[in-house]
C-alpha cells in the first residue's frame, strides 16, 4: 500500500521510534545542499565583470566563465556550475539561433513583410 520496501519501512519505523513524529518528516527540507564554490565577494566580482562586458556587447559562455574563475581565483569549477553563477548574476547562457547557409535573407524579409 505504501510502496516502501521492507528495508525502507524498517528505516521509517526506526526513525519513528527514536525521534517520534519528527522522524516521519521529510529530511530533505533541512538539507542545505553542496557548499558554494565561490564566496559572496567572488560572486559579486563575477557579476560585475559580466555586466561590464555585457554593456560592451560581449556575451559570455559557460566556458568563458569557467576560464575566468580559474584565472582570477585559482579555482576549478565544473561547467554546469558556471551556468548557476551566471543565473545568480542575472544572466543566462545564450547562443544565437542557427542560420541556414543557403538562406536568402531578402526573400525572408519579403515574406515577413507580407504576413
Amino acid at each position: 500500500m505504501t510502496h516502501y520496501s521492507v528495508s525502507g519501512a524498517r528505516k521509517v519505523l526506526d526513525r519513528y521510534h527514536t525521534l517520534g513524529l519528527d522522524g516521519l518528516g521529510d529530511g530533505r527540507a533541512h538539507n542545505q545542499g553542496a557548499p558554494s564554490v565561490l564566496t559572496a565577494g567572488e560572486q559579486q566580482r563575477l557579476a560585475a565583470q559580466l555586466q561590464a562586458d555585457f554593456t560592451q556587447g560581449v556575451v559570455w559562455s559557460g566556458k568563458m566563465v569557467q576560464d575566468w574563475i580559474r584565472d582570477q581565483f585559482g579555482k576549478e569549477v565544473y561547467l554546469s556550475r558556471t551556468y548557476e553563477f551566471m543565473r545568480l548574476a542575472g544572466f543566462s547562457p545564450q547562443r544565437p539561433r542557427p542560420r541556414h547557409v543557403g538562406g536568402n535573407t531578402a526573400a525572408q524579409d519579403d515574406f515577413k513583410s507580407k504576413s
